[in-house]
């Protein structure tokens, strides 16, 4: 027999359970599907190293609090500790900016470089802040239409402040701020979060909006709460690492009555004769069907791999064909003998500094080099650096005495001219232990294994299209309502009662769970709205469920 559920969640990443649990919590039955053997998706574990427990990402900065209180994570198990310092930025000359959790030490270490932007950096932070208040769009609901957000630009100093943030540069901002090279890198190296720009790429200050649209959509008093961090660092690091994150969230799921399955990769998505939703199709031909199935993995993976040809229309399928992705995220996992020290370190206090994240591109210059050789489909010569040893704050992360170090790197381009991964992912490796070095000089003393992940391998593990740990890029063309693409925006597809609830859609990656929040959202208000409007018309599927709402 034919299983049956009120909705199915493709996808056992963040963004599937946060929509998963809205639904649960609605009162539906609810089935979530995982094609690995493990849910958490990129914060669920990463096969990597005996003995050392890894996860592609690396921090929870962008978890919201809001999707914390209402899956009562905490309850269910997850728990922060609070490193002091949060964050260390190391720059040429065996000198650092350390970012401390006191206000008065985080100004006297930028007043290191310089007195002036001491001051100017919180007024950049507050540019943003302030600006994010006046167009007043909520991440926590679908986007506003390009027309509409423009009519919220409303007086010159409004498009000046729009046009520097979607057609300036990061680099050209920074500059009407600030002096000092150093803090300049500090918050170009955010804004590059938005995806693959350098601090030269038209549109890159958009990577340091998205925080500050947070606060203005969403106000919860919470212990957690990284949109606050002046730094735009995380409040604290969860015990277990990002596996944390995810176990608490299963247990949620459970508490909820949320059934998960893991190794069920589903191959298709059923569509009936009237293009709405039936149910989906698993690898092995098992058939579930449902009224309402999310999907949390890539718009071009659900749409053009997973739904029956026709069903689209053909302007969104060639705008989804058309989309770009081009990831250029590289995983390595090292598994240390000791405890790293920084070259800036004094003898006495190097552990305090090695509990925290890092952060290493120690230019703008470098960080524009960086991007340039993605730009020409080459590994980059000088790449890009964040990672942490979280087994300093849970030592359960590593074997007693050992040490699990996880850094994300960038620019490893998913195309790459006149080569490729198969023959450039040990080169690559070796480059990034060359500038690691220089900024911890003790790696090569403590490393005893090391391991790595190419845009091809995150593909193929994590079905992440072409590598892009975002799902495309957050930057100004795609984000808004062009996100993933304007016929899109709102969660819902062409084919009745299926939604995208992954990064790819507003308001894009990072761990925060809001498109799984929101997708949720929209798609219970549309099967309200439905059963509404006339119940003996609505579908037998719709309205079985329609007394659980």
């Amino acid at each position: 027999m034919t299983e049956k559920y009120d909705a199915i969640v493709i996808g056992a990443g963040h963004n599937g359970m946060v929509a998963a649990h809205y639904l649960g919590a609605a009162g539906l039955r609810v089935l979530v599907l995982e094609r690995r053997p493990t849910a958490g998706g990129i914060t669920g574990p990463v096969d990597s190293l005996p003995g050392l427990a890894a996860t592609v990402t690396n921090s929870p900065g962008s978890l919201e609090p809001k999707i914390v209180r209402d899956m009562q994570l905490e309850k269910h198990g997850l728990r922060f500790v609070k490193p002091d310092p949060t964050v260390v930025v190391p720059f040429h000359g065996n000198r650092a900016f350390v970012g401390w959790r006191d206000p008065k030490r985080v100004h006297e270490g930028l007043e290191r470089f310089s007195r002036h932007d001491a001051v100017a950096y919180h007024q950049v932070i507050e540019f943003f802040n302030d600006f994010a208040r006046r167009i007043g769009v909520s991440l926590f609901a679908p986007p506003p239409r390009f027309a509409e957000l423009a009519a919220r630009i409303r007086t010159p100093r409004d498009e000046a402040d729009f046009a520097a943030i979607m057609f300036g540069s990061i680099r050209e901002l920074l500059d009407d701020w600030l002096e000092s090279d150093e803090i300049k890198t500090i918050l170009a190296m955010l804004a590059q979060a938005c995806g693959n720009v350098g601090p030269s790429t038209p549109g890159s200050p958009i990577g340091l909006l998205q925080r500050p649209m947070s606060l203005a959509s969403s106000e919860v008093a919470a212990e957690h709460d990284p949109r606050r961090q002046p730094l735009r660092g995380s409040t604290g690091l969860p015990i277990g690492g990002m596996r944390g994150i995810a176990a608490a969230m299963e247990e949620s799921l459970y508490s909820t009555g949320v059934t998960i399955r893991v190794d069920a990769p589903v191959t298709a998505i059923k569509v009936g004769t009237d293009n709405e939703v039936l149910g989906v199709v698993l690898e092995d031909g098992e058939e579930i069907d449902a009224a309402l199935v999310l999907s949390n993995l890539n718009p071009k993976t659900t749409l053009l791999d997973l739904v029956p040809a026709g069903c689209l229309g053909e302007e969104i399928e060639t705008g989804l064909r058309q989309l770009r992705m081009e990831g250029a995220a590289f995983k390595m996992v090292l598994a240390l003998d000791g405890v790293p020290r920084f070259a800036f370190a004094e003898s006495d206090d190097y552990e305090q500094y090695a509990g925290c994240q890092f952060r290493i591109g120690p230019s703008m210059d470098y960080l524009d080099r960086a991007y340039d050789d993605y730009r020409y489909q080459r590994p980059s010569q000088g790449p890009k650096l964040w990672g942490l040893v979280p087994s300093m704050t849970d030592p359960t992360l590593a074997p007693e005495g050992k040490h699990l170090m996880s850094i994300n790197v960038w620019y490893a381009p998913y195309h790459l001219r006149d080569t490729d991964w198969s023959e450039q992912k040990g080169p690559f490796i070796d480059r990034c232990l060359s500038v690691l070095t220089e900024f911890i000089p003790n790696i090569p003393d403590l490393l005893t294994d090391v391991v790595g992940f190419s845009p091809v391998d995150l593909e193929r593990e994590f079905g992440l299209v072409e590598g892009h740990q975002l799902h495309g890029d957050m930057t100004p063309g795609h984000m808004f309502s062009f996100r993933p693409i304007p016929q899109l925006s709102g969660y819902s597809t062409p084919v009745r009662r299926l939604y995208l609830c992954g990064s790819g859609s507003w308001p894009g990656g990072f761990v925060t769970g809001l498109p799984g929040h929101n997708a949720a959202h929209v798609a219970l208000a549309d099967l309200r709205a439905e059963l509404a409007d006339d119940a003996d018309l609505a579908d037998q599927a719709a309205a079985e469920i329609g007394n659980r709402l």
